[in-house]
This record gives C-alpha cells, structure tokens and sequence, in this order.
C-alpha cells in the first residue's frame, strides 16, 4: 500500500468526475418526457371514462340499445389490467359511437363479459358495468400511476441535481497540491455512486458510471485509493485505471509499478 501513496505526483493535479452533471441532466430530461407522456395519457384516454362514471354510477342503468363492438384487455404482470371497448349506438337523434379505456389492479382470472350502461336522463353518457364495477379501483391506480410517475421525475432530478454539486466540489479541489490516501470503501450508493469513509469515520459520495472500479489497495481491508487536500476535507476516490485524474505517462507507469511491489 505505501509505495503507491509515495509515487503520487506532489504537484498540483486536475481532477475529473467519474460521471458529469450533464448525464444526469439529460436522464432527468428522459424521463421528464417519458412519465409527462404517461401523465399526458392518463389525463387524455383514462380521465373522461371516469369523468362520466362518477357522473352516472347512481342512476346507470343497462343500455340494450348500444352494442359493445370492439372489446380488448391487456394484463401486465397479472394484476394490472388495461381495457379498451367501444360502443354504438342508434337512436332517434342518430347514431354514435364511443371508446372507453379503463386501468384497473385485478388478478387476471380469463375473460371479462361486457354490458353497456347509460343514465336515462341523459343518453349521450354511455359506459359498461366492467367500468362502473370498478370504478375505485380505477381511481386508485390512477392516483397511485400519477403520484408513481411524479416521485421518479422527482428522483431524477435530485440526482441530476446531486451530480451538479458534486462536480462543483471536484472542481474546488481541482488544481491542489493533493495527498494521496487510504480510504475505506463503504459501498455503491444511487446514481450509482460511490461512498468512502477516511479513517475518522467521515463518509463521502461521488457519483460514477456503473462500470467503474475503485482503485483497491487492500482487499482484505476494505481500502481503496483517494486524493485530498493535506489540510483536510472530502477523499476523492479513484478508478482503477486512474481516469478520474489528470497524469502525465511517466507518473502514470510510476504508479502501476508501485501498485504490485510488496508494501
């Protein structure tokens, strides 16, 4: 372990972040648009059938004059359900037709059969007994499918928000005279990131790329690589094969020979 902390340069080094802000950022803008899309969906296929169930489910009634001519359910992971049915009808003012989707959480036992159902003081508001039975069901998974897309945009953006402060911090200690020093190695955190812990007991976190490795200078121990200013603060871990700074290739072979000579 001692010949690689003594073959470190003494000279101010550049660092650079196992991951960039910019990563994050463009993930969080990822998932901004994949979850809006889902939101936007919900809103526009799964709201009006719910806007007109709540408004007929006391006074619906069947309707045996609109046929269900199309019917089609999809089940995902056996208990989320997602159905599409469309309905018809003629009457003295002409003839219509509409499409209702309904999500609902249901173990998927086969087939569901399929009534249309309408309020007799207003006609024009048609649905089904499969919507109107499950009416609450399909208010929950709507709530719980919105607030489950609004806590990932949200996490998405702490993350981004958490790289962008740690590239600032390696952006202060950049261009320091840095220390070469031991440091445990505490584990992965989110992100992926990276948590080390000096000999204090001080824990420190770095977001990295999933395919990055510690620079490991005692297995057994639990201990890995790290630079820091003299005077004190976070421990930067390095990678393994030394990216995350700046070497020129003298310095850089000087190190890899220290790294397998006996300490």
């Amino acid at each position: 372990m001692t010949p690689v902390l003594a073959a470190f340069p003494q000279r101010p080094l550049t660092l650079k972040p196992g991951r960039g802000a910019l990563g994050g950022w463009m993930t969080t803008l990822a998932g901004l648009l994949l979850f809006g899309a889902f939101l936007a969906m919900l809103a526009i296929e799964i709201g009006p059938a719910l806007r007109t169930d709540l408004q007929i489910r006391d006074q619906a009634v069947p309707a045996p004059q609109v046929r269900v001519t199309d019917g089609r359910c999809r089940s995902r992971l056996f208990l989320f359900q997602s159905c599409e049915v469309t309905l018809s009808w003629r009457g003295k003012d002409g003839t219509g037709t509409r499409k209702v989707s309904y999500m609902f959480v249901e173990p998927h036992m086969g087939s569901w059969s399929v009534q249309a159902m309408m309020d007799p003081s207003r006609p024009d508001l048609v649905s089904t007994d499969l919507g109107l039975d499950r009416l609450w069901n399909r208010i929950a998974t709507l709530v719980g499918g919105a607030i489950f897309a609004l806590v990932l945009i949200f996490g998405l953006f702490l993350v981004a928000r958490k790289a962008q402060a740690k590239k600032r911090e390696v952006k202060a200690l950049s261009g320091r005279a840095l220390r070469a020093v031991p440091v445990r190695f505490a584990g992965w955190g989110d992100g992926p990131s990276w948590r080390v812990q000096d000999e204090h007991g001080a824990t420190f976190e770095w977001p990295v790329r999933k395919s990055d490795k510690p620079f490991v200078l005692d297995e057994a121990r639990g201990l890995v690589l790290a630079l820091r200013d003299p005077a004190g603060g976070p421990a930067f871990p390095l990678d393994e094969k030394l990216r995350f700074v700046q070497l020129t290739a003298e310095e850089r072979a000087r190190i890899e020979a220290a790294r397998w000579r006996p300490g």
